[in-house]
């Protein structure tokens, strides 16, 4: 169970650390998801945030019942004025920031109904607001966010005219208790030097392949260019000074002013940013690691529209595509994927839009930001030796009901409306359920066997698949092999 106990102890540890010690050290991505699930979309104006579904597993989410409104504040407790970044956590907690509210909402649903209007689903992650938080930290306008493998949210702060404050947050629940707004919780990783408003505005942040945190920075006054910035807490102080920023990638200039709302990145290290204005994504990696792109060598313009366009913000899928939020009617979501794998995208033949707001009978009128989720994932160790005990994860959201089943044999994937694809054979007495569990507040649900000692088992394969959910919303896993071995 090495890779399995590995997460699992790395999880461990990052909590039972001081905070700022495990963040000195180095960053540990969480997204893109292993097992991307589904869309979450909050929308300023409505102030609702919506869940897409593929329940008709065409790859689309716009059809009857796909679009489901997830939060509204007209209905749930927490006031919204201008939701515009989305971040899921490990555990599925839906983490939305608010620029006028200035406070970080957290979502999770309960009760299983498929929204966060019940009691206790929808509250305030972090409060910036003066007097809001015991740390004393003010978030005067925040932008997009990001959560780490351990919980930590990361949070890109641009300041307003009464309070010009441009910084970066860390907000850790170190005591668990659902917010980051006890003493210590909350903390400025990063403040930009003071200046004239527009000197800085930080609209985006993620954590890089390197396990260094990466900032948009698109200011509207001064000197400073437009780009992406690297952070680098080189003296392992748990937070960055003058000296530990530095610029990472400045786009060449194109014929219109740029704006870089978004930022993603993929599994294979590869930046994408977002140029609203120049309606184009850039990609970007460092293949020399120097910690400065060369845009020469190591940028190109991925995609360029090829006619009007609004793009917000980015999200990368674990299938190697990248998925847009565009608010420009139709609204609509787009997935990029590059099939003939050149290294650009074709606008007409790898330019896909999965949700439209011509089909969907719920309208997103403003798709500002996109996050996804993680489908159920099984994640264990291949091999289990018959002299050991063993065990098997399951990472779902929080209160999940997560239903374990093993064959004897695997199928080509079958699709089951709403649910997935079902990967098991399902022949009487070489198929059955293995456990049932609750998906705890942090990390996967384990099922753990004693040692079998059963030297006829050696060699022999299982299949395994999960069933987890809540009432409104269940989904099945990837499929796993476990092999016996001495």
């Amino acid at each position: 169970m090495k890779r399995l106990l590995t997460t699992a102890a790395l999880g461990a540890c990052a909590l039972a650390l001081d905070p700022s010690n495990v963040q000195a050290q180095s960053l540990v991505a969480l997204h893109p998801f292993s097992q991307t699930g589904d869309i979450f979309i909050p929308e300023p104006g409505a102030d609702r945030v919506y869940r897409l579904q593929d329940i008709y597993l065409d790859g689309r989410y716009d059809g009857l019942g796909e679009t489901v409104v997830f939060y509204d504040d007209t209905i749930g407790p927490v006031p919204l004025t201008n939701p515009n970044g989305i971040t899921v956590g490990l555990n599925g907690v839906v983490y939305v920031s608010d620029s006028s509210e200035e406070i970080v909402l957290r979502l999770l649903d309960i009760d299983g109904d498929g929204t966060c209007h019940g009691p206790g689903e929808a509250t305030i992650f972090f409060d910036g607001r003066p007097g809001g938080n015991a740390s004393g930290v003010l978030s005067a306008s925040p932008a997009n966010l990001t959560v780490d493998l351990f919980g930590v949210v990361w949070l890109s702060v641009a300041g307003d005219g009464a309070n010009n404050q441009d910084r970066i947050l860390r907000l850790s629940d170190n005591n668990f208790d659902g917010d980051a707004n006890d003493l210590a919780e909350a903390s400025a990783y990063y403040d930009f030097p003071p200046g004239a408003l527009g000197t800085n505005v930080p609209q985006d942040v993620t954590i890089g392949p390197d396990g260094r945190l990466y900032v948009v920075d698109i200011p509207s006054t001064g000197t400073i260019a437009k780009g992406v910035y690297r952070l680098n807490d080189a003296n392992s102080s748990g937070s960055i000074d003058a000296t530990e920023i530095a610029p990472f990638f400045i786009p060449p200039a194109l014929a219109s002013n740029p704006f870089f709302w978004g930022m993603t990145v993929d599994a294979n290290g590869f930046f994408y940013l977002a140029d609203t204005t120049n309606e184009t994504i850039w990609k970007f990696r460092d293949e020399n690691g120097d910690n400065v792109i060369d845009n020469a060598t190591e940028a190109v313009q991925w995609w360029v529209a090829p006619g009007s366009t609004l793009i917000w913000r980015l999200a990368a899928a674990s299938d190697g595509s990248i998925l847009a939020a565009e608010s420009q009617a139709p609204d609509s979501v787009l997935r990029f994927f590059d099939t003939n794998s050149d290294g650009v995208i074709d606008p007409l033949t790898e330019v896909e839009v999965v949700w439209s707001d011509l089909v969907s009978a719920i309208d997103i009128v403003n798709p500002r930001s996109i996050a996804t989720d993680r489908q159920p994932t099984i994640v264990a160790d291949p091999l289990a030796s018959i002299s050991a005990p063993f065990s098997i994860g399951t990472f779902a959201t929080e209160g999940d009901t997560v239903l374990l089943f093993w064959s004897a044999f695997a199928t080509a994937p079958v699709p089951v409306l709403g649910l997935g694809f079902a990967e098991l054979d399902l022949t009487p007495g070489l198929f059955g359920l293995l456990s049932v569990a609750t998906a705890p507040f942090f990390g996967p649900t384990f099922t753990s066997f004693p040692a079998i000692n059963q030297p006829g088992l050696v060699g022999v394969s299982i299949q395994l698949q999960a069933l987890a959910g809540k009432v409104a919303r269940l989904r099945l896993s990837n499929r796993a092999t476990l092999t016996f071995v001495n």
